[in-house]
């Protein structure tokens, strides 16, 4: 008889192994995501919103492999804001950061508490929108990837991140352009949010090649 598969969130959990910085990681997942997804409603229900959050994106993995072994990190308080399953969490931690993995949808979080546990990483998972976040929140490094979708929140959410940070703190944004983000850098220009850094990734989806950008800014006017 087949063992019962364990439910997490309302959706079954599975581990995949992933590599680190030379570290392996039992990551949680949801296995056979497909199945899981409402393709009617996808296609004829504008409310509907897929679990978009199980889905490890390009631009987030890209991103872990890179902060796995990043100095900077060691020590630091490190936000992932938008986090799902927490891949950018994951790599921060073997970094040495003290992460908080910020999701606005509890499901995922519950995962990230699985996949920390399991490793003994030690990241704290928070269910709450970025916007309630207590001002001055004060974390050294404050982390968006692949968050740029909903293009009415861009000013918003511009600020939040910012306001997350520490004097001279630094914001990272990945950002796979899967929509059209200019309105995003458009409101860090008004919120005087100076560009450190930034560099352009390119990846094979299926039969699609993606440009992703990546970008470090410090908040020199925001709130």
């Amino acid at each position: 008889m087949a063992a019962a598969v364990e439910v997490v969130g309302g959706f079954p959990l599975a581990f995949e192994t992933l590599e680190f910085a030379g570290r392996s990681i039992e990551f949680a997942t949801v296995p056979d995501l497909a199945s899981h997804l409402d393709r009617e409603r996808l296609l004829g229900d504008s409310d509907y919103v897929p679990p978009y959050w199980a889905l490890v994106w390009s631009g987030a993995m890209l991103l872990a492999e890179r902060l796995a072994s990043d100095p900077r990190l060691a020590g630091r308080r490190v936000l992932d804001v938008g986090c799902g399953l927490g891949v950018v969490s994951v790599a921060a931690a073997i970094a040495g950061a003290q992460v908080v993995a910020l999701d606005r949808v509890a499901a995922p979080l519950e995962f990230v508490s699985r996949t920390s546990e399991r490793n003994g990483l030690g990241i704290t998972p928070v269910a709450m929108d970025l916007r309630d976040l207590p001002v001055g929140a004060g974390f050294d490094f404050v982390i968006g990837a692949e968050v740029l979708y909903e293009r009415a929140e861009f000013e918003a959410l511009a600020a939040s991140l910012l306001g997350a940070l520490r004097p001279g703190g630094t914001l990272v944004v990945v950002d796979a352009r899967r929509v059209n983000t200019a309105s995003f850098y458009g409101a860090m220009e008004k919120l005087r949010a100076r560009e450190l850094f930034s560099e352009t990734w390119k990846v094979r989806e299926e039969s699609t090649l993606v440009e992703i950008r990546y970008a470090e800014f410090v908040a020199d006017g925001a709130r």
